[in-house]
């Protein structure tokens, strides 16, 4: 989903300028990549004409009387060090051929991270995104072309006077914690700039290390294990990567001091600043007149912004009071939310305030973003279709008898990607009966719709469509109720074909709960290794364990995401939270790639940091109070490597998705396209667009009628030719041009 807050209109256009200047740099052959990533300032034409290679021919002279055959930029890779928001300091570049000034023509690749006079070559940078871009010199049809690094520096002493953190049902900044600090001294600053020395114990607790962040997130909260000295004063947060230096120094907030946020300013100029290389953070902590630490992690930035929206299930939410009590003898609420753009805190989709009659939790939720159906508290039997993009109305679906008794028909099905039909799970999941075998509906009428191709008592699972509707996935339920299998589907023709078990678990365990990748071609999946007490099929509940797995539909060749699960770095204290690694389930997918990956959301008891270190399966509201304890039964968000090796582990590790009521129990999020904008609305990514396109206008993206020449990333294509960058990798994957692998 994209959680991005506003920021200014030449950030929109980093991901489509980005693979353009990889266009124009690989296109002219007479530049040379030097051995530091840059290119060579000098360039010598080569004195043939090529309107393809970008070779000019000779015809300017040099003043002297002589033809131009060398071209010469300067100064050569050089680097500005800007402050946030500034134009200043700026730089003037020159063009000589064989020492001799010549009045060349300058441009930039990046416009996002600076201006350039043509004439003048005075290079004024913008301020807010740093990075590194390509200044050219054109002079009688010869080119030079160097680097010029603008690293955007940032320095807080303390929150920004007037700064909103955020607060509400999500937690500060929608990640929980006692908020930002206030300045600290000359001289605990300058403690905090000395040498640190160790402190026995201390030790991060969230983010992890190495994590993927995509583009556009709200900022995370840093959390920590205090070591022998026990509280400290102040902290100083130093973030660096290329083309951006954070330095944070803050006082603490609140005791014990064991969290504190990045703010949303410097992690968003972070995020669009960032073009690929890694992000180090160190964190160093002040008692008294001495430093200790430091604490240092890598992460990295993916180079695409998340879209879409998670809309999932909550037990004990405060948006929708129908269930009495908690511990404390307060209502709460079993309701579907949503996490919408931006927000620190979900809204409500579906259920009421009242006593159990509206409670609306079970959902299932079509990938297109326009329809979701959820089962009714007071009778589980019945279901709800809501149309999300006309307002969530709500309609009632039929029930369905089979024999003398009705059934949840509608529960747990996998709904089409355009939402108008469904097909119907029969796992006996809780607190329902379902019926026997699966088949087709439609949404909202309930009809019954023929379909050719499976077997007359075919029964599947917590079935799902593919994000192209063209396969469906789903826990073989009528066979041997453990494994995992697929069907190919044709969706003009209602025809299955291809039956096959994609993975069969060793004795004891069970694969459930399957996605798709937006590749289409492999399925995440829970893979449960411990059942409930009592033992209920699928739950999530009473001790049950599970592990994200993953598995291609061409070679059938499973394994485990362990990089996802947190195997061999996840904090190991609390109450039963020695095997977190062993707590991941019910995954699903952003079914648009962005940034080089796919992106999972999931349901996790793991711990999150400090904030949230309840035992792990004390998540019914009835059995704590929700308004004073923070269960750690939440969804959480991890980055998987597109077009991986069967076999591989293509995870990251995980991060808690921000948004989410903090006091409530989170669970199953179905991550789908919000519903499209029509021409003229401001966008970031194509697939937001109804056109299929987010171009360019008036220094903003809006949703476009047509490409202009190729697809940029991010927009419609039938084809990986339509694309941009074609030829450096860019693939057309599900009908959007993206990125295959991370830059």
């Amino acid at each position: 989903m994209r959680m991005h807050r506003a920021r200014p209109a030449a950030l929109l256009l980093l991901v489509c300028l980005a693979i353009a200047a990889v266009a124009a740099a690989c296109g002219s052959s007479a530049s040379s990549w030097s051995g530091d990533g840059g290119m060579d300032a000098t360039v010598y034409d080569t004195g043939t004409t090529s309107s393809s290679s970008g070779v000019h021919t000779l015809g300017q002279h040099d003043g002297g009387g002589g033809s131009v055959t060398q071209l010469s930029i300067s100064p050569e890779n050089a680097t500005l060090t800007v402050p946030y928001g500034k134009q200043a300091p700026t730089l003037t570049f020159k063009a000589t051929s064989l020492g001799k000034p010549v009045p060349a023509v300058f441009t930039i690749d990046l416009g996002q991270i600076a201006a350039i006079d043509p004439g003048t070559g005075v290079l004024t940078p913008f301020g807010k995104v740093g990075g590194v871009a390509h200044v050219t010199a054109q002079y009688g049809g010869v080119r030079a072309t160097t680097s010029i690094t603008v690293v955007i520096s940032i320095v807080d002493n303390g929150a920004p006077a007037g700064l909103d953190a955020g607060g509400g049902a999500g937690g500060n900044g929608g990640v929980g914690g006692s908020g930002p600090g206030g300045a600290v001294t000359a001289a605990q600053q300058a403690t905090l700039m000395g040498t640190p020395t160790a402190d026995t114990g201390l030790a991060w607790l969230y983010p992890y290390d190495h994590t993927v962040w995509p583009q556009g997130l709200l900022a995370p909260l840093l959390q920590w294990n205090p070591g022998k000295v026990g509280d400290y004063d102040a902290v100083y947060i130093h973030i660096q990567e290329s083309g951006f230096d954070y330095k944070g120094f803050f006082a603490k907030p609140a005791t014990p001091f064991v969290n504190h946020p990045i703010l949303q300013t410097p992690w968003d100029t972070l995020s669009y600043s960032n073009q690929g290389g890694p992000v180090t953070i160190s964190l160093v902590f002040a008692s008294g007149d001495k430093a200790y630490g430091p604490l240092t992690e890598t992460w990295s930035i993916a180079q695409g912004a998340l879209t879409g929206t998670v809309y999932y299930n909550s037990y004990g939410t405060a948006l929708a009071l129908n269930y009495c009590c908690t511990s404390a003898g307060a209502m709460f609420g079993g309701a579907t939310l949503a996490i919408k753009h931006g927000a620190t805190s979900p809204v409500l989709i579906a259920g009421a305030s009242g006593s159990g009659s509206a409670c609306r939790v079970c959902h299932s939720v079509a990938a297109g973003g326009s329809t979701l159906v959820t089962q009714h508290g007071d009778d589980y039997e019945q279901s709800s279709a809501y149309a999300l993009t006309a307002g969530n109305a709500e309609t009632v679906m039929p029930p369905l008898p089979e024999g003398s008794a009705t059934v949840a028909t509608y529960g747990f099905a996998a709904i089409s990607p355009d939402g108008t039909f469904l097909f119907s799970n029969t796992g006996p999941l809780p607190a329902t009966s379902f019926p026997s075998t699966s088949a087709l509906y439609s949404i909202p009428s309930g009809a019954k719709i023929t379909s050719t191709g499976l077997p007359a008592t075919f029964s599947a699972a917590t079935p799902v469509f593919s994000p192209d509707g063209t396969h469906l996935a789903f826990n073989t339920y009528g066979t041997d109720q453990v494994s995992l299998g697929s069907v190919d589907f044709v969706q003009s023709s209602k025809t299955f074909s291809n039956l096959q078990t994609l993975h069969t678990p060793p004795a004891g365990t069970t694969d459930i709960f399957p996605a798709f990748l937006p590749t289409n071609d492999a399925v995440i999946f829970e893979h449960e290794t411990v059942k409930p007490s009592p033992v209920e099929f699928g739950a999530t509940r009473d001790g049950a364990r599970g592990e994200l797995w993953w598995v291609d539909l061409k070679t059938h060749t499973a394994a485990a995401l362990a990089q996802l699960n947190g195997v061999g770095y996840l904090p190991n204290y609390g109450t039963n939270h020695a095997t977190d690694q062993t707590l991941q389930y019910e995954p699903t997918v952003n079914p648009v790639a962005s940034g080089g990956y796919a992106w999972v959301v999931f349901t996790s008891r793991r711990l999150y940091g400090n904030v949230a270190t309840q035992d792990p399966f004390l998540s019914d509201p009835r059995n704590y109070d929700p308004a004073t304890a923070i269960t750690t039964k939440k969804l959480w968000v991890a980055a998987i490597d597109l077009n991986a090796a069967p076999g591989t582990d293509p995870s990251h590790p995980a991060f808690y998705l921000p948004g989410q009521e903090l006091h409530a129990c989170n669970s199953r999020g179905y991550w789908v396209v919000d519903p499209c904008g029509k021409s003229g609305m401001s966008c970031l990514t194509g697939d937001e667009c109804c056109t299929g396109y987010c171009v360019e206008a008036d220094g903003g993206s809006v949703c476009g009628e047509v490409a202009k020449g190729c697809s940029m990333l991010s927009n419609k294509c039938a084809g990986t030719s339509d694309c941009c960058g074609a030829s450096d990798g860019v693939q057309c994957i599900d009908g959007y041009c993206a990125m295959p692998t991370p830059r």
